[in-house]
Order: structure tokens, then sequence, then C-alpha cells
């Protein structure tokens, strides 16, 4: 007997799956070889129908959908598609520049623990459980934001797999996110900027300073060069201030937004920032730089001897604030960090009458496309300083 042809919204489900509409919802039934029905509870979405009935049907229906299965050409090692994802993600994401560097050494390093945890499950094999056990075991006694990070990885990182027919669905589509944490930072005050700031090195006193007048954190500071700095022929008079030139900064959070393109006018106080900044007998691109002592070489994220990683100026800010006594009556994890400086900058522009969200690059500005017409567009700001 020939068995009935599937309804085209059937045609794509594994065998014994349908999906139906009973009294007014839609619902997925399963029916057994022996023709018994049952029904999926409601609200049961595709993917966890899907993923169920394949299973089931692998390791208890006809044993030739097994042995296809066993013999499907894109059913591969995880490790296998790890490669194809990272090659593509580095093509249509990075080299787009959709993504900055920093994070695509962090999916990268992630692949790399994907792999050491599962690589070798077969990939239309992986299932919740597989999910599950990943986040249990990277995120233990991490944040809730950390935690629902690594879901939105394996999320990217399955979805380009069924893109290639690697995968059925997308297992960690039906991971739930956990709930947004209250911030627990406390913020830093202007007494405790300049405090910690009186007490600084030079490399670190030039980062804070230049971290308060651009309002912009440690990811960006870290990355700012000379080149970076376009100087006019003569300064001139906007505001009130004189401006030399401007200082280009993209803010690497949001890169692929037209905000996060913006043009800092170099007013007094920082182009004071970069002449202190060139003082002594090391040479660098970078405004903020120190030669270290680097028993094992510089680190792979860095393209000059004298750059410094933002978790560098961190931690480094960070030891000096507790050297110092800020905030010792409270646990570490609620001391203000160098990312406080930031925020004290945006109040205090918004203090003094200056919005500095166009300033800042907010990701909640205008989002379009870096380029267009193969021309980068730059926000320009109004001139402005703080006199802490």
């Amino acid at each position: 007997m020939v068995p009935r042809k599937r309804k085209v919204e059937n045609k794509d489900l594994p065998t014994g799956l349908c999906k139906i509409k009973k009294r007014n919802k839609i619902r997925y039934r399963y029916r057994f070889p022996s023709g018994k029905n049952i029904f999926f509870p409601i609200g049961t979405v595709e993917f966890e129908a899907v993923e169920a009935a394949t299973i089931f049907n692998k390791n208890h229906r006809n044993p030739c959908i097994k042995l296809l299965m066993d013999h499907d050409p894109y059913n591969k090692p995880l490790k296998q598609w790890l490669n194809v994802v990272k090659e593509r993600v580095l093509k249509e994401e990075f080299e787009k520049e959709l993504i900055s560097k920093r994070i695509y050494d962090t999916f990268n390093t992630d692949l790399v623990k994907l792999q050491n945890m599962h690589g070798d499950v077969m990939s239309k094999s992986i299932t919740l459980e597989h999910v599950n056990e990943f986040l249990n075991t990277i995120t233990k006694g991490k944040s809730n934001h950390v935690y629902n990070n690594k879901i939105g990885f394996l999320k990217k990182v399955f979805s380009y797999i069924r893109d290639e027919s690697g995968m059925l669905f997308n297992p960690a589509e039906s991971k739930k996110r956990k709930p947004k944490e209250n911030k627990l930072r406390t913020r830093l005050n202007a007494e405790a900027y300049t405090q910690i700031l009186n007490a600084s090195p030079l490399w670190l006193n030039i980062a804070m300073r230049l971290s308060l007048q651009t309002t912009h954190a440690v990811n960006e500071i870290s990355i700012a060069k000379y080149k970076d700095c376009q100087w006019f022929d003569k300064p001139f008079d906007d505001n009130g201030l004189l401006v030399y030139g401007v200082l280009k900064i993209q803010r690497q959070k949001i890169k692929k937004q037209t905000a996060s393109r913006v043009e800092i006018p170099i007013t007094q106080k920082i182009k004071t920032i970069i002449d202190d900044s060139k003082k002594g007998f090391v040479v660098s691109p970078y405004i903020v730089h120190h030669l270290m002592k680097r028993s094992k070489g510089k680190a792979k994220t860095l393209t000059h001897i004298t750059q410094l990683t933002p978790e560098y100026i961190s931690k480094s800010f960070s030891t000096l604030r507790d050297e110092l006594g800020i905030c010792s009556d409270m646990v570490k994890e609620k001391r203000p960090t160098f990312h406080e400086i930031r925020a004290l900058s945006i109040y205090l522009y918004g203090e003094n009458g200056i919005n500095a969200q166009e300033r800042a690059a907010h990701s909640d500005a205008k989002t379009t496309e870096i380029y267009l017409r193969d021309h980068v567009e730059w926000v320009k700001i109004q001139a402005a300083e703080l006199s802490l």
C-alpha cells in the first residue's frame, strides 16, 4: 500500500510527525509505527517536536531510518562543522567589520571549548542535553549575562551548521535565557577619580583623562592611535573653545552602526593629554602606551609591543583603587572599575548642559550601515571639555 502524500506544511517534518490545527490551535502530533497517535503539549514549538521525533525515529523506528542517518554525508562529527563555521564567520562577519577582533577572538576561544567537549558527537545527534552540559560547564560561577551570551554563541554556531544541512534543528533555540541582573557596580565619583588619577603612573593617567574627556571606554581608549588625530592647519573657535582637530574613535561594541563612529573635537584639554602622552623615551603608535617586561612576549591580540590590552588597563586601575583604600568597605564586585569613568564623564557633561549621547556613541542612536556607497560616515559632535 502506497502511503498518502504528506501535506505541504508537513513535508519537511520527520517521519511520524505532523502539524495539525486542533480547536483553533496549532498542535504537533506523532504517529507511532503501531498507529497510535500522541499530541505534544500545547505550546510545544516546532524545533522541540522535531528534536523528539528525530531521536525516537533513529533509535526505535524502522532500522532503515537509522541506517540512512548513519550514512548521511552531512551528519559529520561536530568538530568538522566547527571549522566550516569559523571560516564563514571570518569571511561573512569579521572581514566585513560586522564584529570586532576582540569578539571574533572570543568566538574562536568558545569554539575550541565546544570542540573539546562535544567535538566527536555527530552533528545531527546534538540535543538540548549537549547544550545544557556545555552551558553548565563553561558558565559555572559566572553571571547571568555570561550565561546568556553563551546561549547566543551556541545559537549562532548551530544556525550556521543547519544552514549547511549539518543539523535538522537548532537545539539552542529551545534554551531559556536567565533574567537580566541588576548592576552591582558602585558609580565612580569625582573625588575618587581625582585620587586615583593623582596616584597613577603616566600611561594610566593618560588613559583615565582621555576616557573622561571623550566619554569612551577602555576598549576604545586602548586602541586609539596618533594617526586617528586629524589636525587642522590652524585652530578655530567652536562654542567658546579652541579646536585643534578631531580624534576619530569607533566604538567597538556597535561597529556596524553609523553612531559607532564619532569625531571628537580636540580641545585644549585633549591636546594636552596627547602632548603629555608623548613625554618620555618610548615611541609608540598608540596614545595610551607602556613598555612592559613581557616574559612571554606580547599578547596575540596586540599589534605593537607598547600596546596594552583593555584587561591590563582595567586591572591596573582596580589594583591602584584597592591600594588607595577606595571603597574598601565594599566587596570587590561592587567597587567601581575603569568602565565607570565613562559613566562619570557622561554624568558630568550632562551637569554642564552637554548632551553626551552622540559623543558616547550610544547604541540606541540611529542604526544604519557604516558604509554608504563606499564612504565611511562620521558623526560630528559639539566641542566640549571637562574641568575636572
